[in-house]
């Protein structure tokens, strides 16, 4: 392999460490235990530095998390419904299971355990914390579902209708509730601090606000610079800390409008990257499964973003984007979509949401063509989604997709080559441009040059289509 001309790449946009934060709570350390679901992360960190202190290797997916009075610490598990336990000492283990969407935690101050299903579910559980007995359906919430939960003074549960923009409170003995509070957006956590008073974070407003439990007043608290949040927790002597899932950042709130930077926020899992003009400049757009996001191409500066808020935003988990005339085309093989976004607006003009586990989607003159988790790759017209037009199947994890002049080349993940699958447009048998390579992903042409992220290998490849001649252009590279 040609190697002159290699470059060492420079950071133009920062990643968060954390790739989206998501329940923290206080711990008996003193330092702020964290969940990431996407990561697969849980730490503790030092409330002051940040620095990390303990890493659970056990965990898969953390999302909420939640101490027992003795100390041991327990999180959910959203994508496999289990609840992790780990006692002071490190030891951990699978404490009980009640399915996917498992999502709130929290325990009363005699131990006992009370966990919450949303998106998957609407039911809210007690579960035994030492797993010997089953699990026991306290009630079902319905449309009222909650995503955090806490026990107050006076021993009942408060839940975050995140759906219902409300607050409720359950009586963890007869399985009645009530709602508390409306008007408090798409709550995602209520706590509450060692004085009684619960608070509520609203995840599309990026605002804390303090509920009167008896008269339902909401208090405004703290206003955020962003939407996002996650959890929050308090301090013994009630410092309250917030978290981020759109941003990854952890920040302690010291004012209404002041924070205080514990970790620093950045970019989620970057997927995708295009050019736009938008809003009279040209315009370098990201996605990261959390939000789409514009910076200066020259500079790296942030300019807008519009981060993914349950039923605020129609952002869904972006993966990929790409030109579309004066629009972009974006997927999601999680949020299982394709969706024509415009860059000047901010906003989605079409969601095209009949195709299954699109893996990435390009222009191809007025129409578009994507590949799928199936190992397909289709082409089809935006004004006729639902006659689509097979142009390969049976592919290898098809991934990256780059179109010039007729010609169509297309990345195979789990083959390791890249094959060509239209000749002037039309169909032909794939024709193998390259292989041998280590999980290759996007792809992209200019001046006769095929350009490769070969992921496994954490290498930027060029090729030469004339003659076949492959070149290295950067290494050492970490892709997501």
């Amino acid at each position: 392999m040609n190697t002159q001309n290699k470059s060492n790449p420079e950071t133009l946009v920062k990643s968060s460490g954390f790739r989206g934060i998501n329940g923290i709570a206080w711990g008996p350390d003193n330092l702020i235990w964290m969940g990431s679901v996407w990561s697969g992360t849980l730490v503790a960190v030092d409330p002051e530095t940040g620095k990390i202190e303990h890493r659970v290797e056990a965990a898969k997916g953390p999302d909420d998390l939640a101490f027992h009075p003795d100390g041991r610490l327990f999180w959910n598990d959203i994508a496999f419904g289990e609840i992790g336990c780990r006692k002071p000492g490190g030891e951990t283990s699978i404490a009980t299971t009640i399915g996917a969407g498992n999502n709130g935690i929290a325990f009363s101050p005699d131990g006992r355990l009370f966990v919450s299903q949303l998106f998957l579910g609407t039911k809210v559980y007690e579960l035994d914390p030492d797993g010997k007995d089953a699990p026991h359906v306290i009630t079902d919430l319905g449309k009222n579902a909650s995503n955090g939960m806490n026990v107050g003074l006076d021993g009942m549960l408060y839940g975050s209708g995140n759906l219902a923009d409300n607050v409720i409170r359950i009586d963890i003995e007869s399985g009645k509730w009530e709602v508390v509070a409306t008007g408090v957006g798409v709550p995602s956590s209520v706590k509450f601090n060692h004085k009684g008073e619960l608070h509520v974070l609203d995840d599309a407003g990026g605002t804390v606000s303090r509920i009167d439990i008896k008269s339902g007043k909401v208090e405004l608290v703290a206003r955020l610079p962003w939407p996002g949040l996650d959890n929050m927790c308090f301090s013994p002597d009630d410092r309250l800390f917030v978290s981020s899932a759109s941003d990854g950042y952890l920040w302690e709130i010291t004012g209404k409008d002041t924070q205080r930077v514990v970790i620093e926020g950045g970019l989620g899992w970057p997927g995708g990257v295009a050019i736009a003009e938008a809003q009279r400049r040209t315009n370098l757009m990201v996605v990261d499964t959390f939000a789409i996001r514009k910076f200066d191409p020259d500079t790296g500066e942030a300019i807008s973003a519009v981060r993914d808020v349950t039923m605020a935003t129609d952002v869904g988990w972006m993966l990929t984007v790409s030109n579309h005339g004066k629009l972009l085309v974006t997927t999601s093989w999680t949020g299982n979509f394709i969706k024509l976004w415009d860059p000047e607006k901010n906003g989605m003009v079409t969601n095209f949401d009949q195709f299954k586990a699109p893996l990435n989607a390009i222009s191809l003159g007025d129409d578009i063509v994507f590949s799928d988790a199936a190992g397909s790759v289709t082409r089809f017209s935006t004004d006729k989604p639902d006659d689509p037009i097979s142009l390969a199947k049976n592919l290898k994890q098809p991934f990256g997709l780059a179109y010039a002049d007729g010609d169509l080349y297309v990345s195979e993940q789990s083959a390791g080559r890249v094959i060509q699958i239209l000749e002037g447009d039309k169909i032909i048998h794939p024709r193998v441009i390259k292989d041998g390579l280590d999980a290759p992903q996007g792809l992209f042409i200019s001046d006769g040059q095929l350009f490769v992220v070969e992921s496994g290998a954490g290498k930027l490849l060029a090729i030469d289509l004339k003659n076949g001649n492959l070149r290295c252009l950067a290494e050492d590279m970490e892709f997501s």
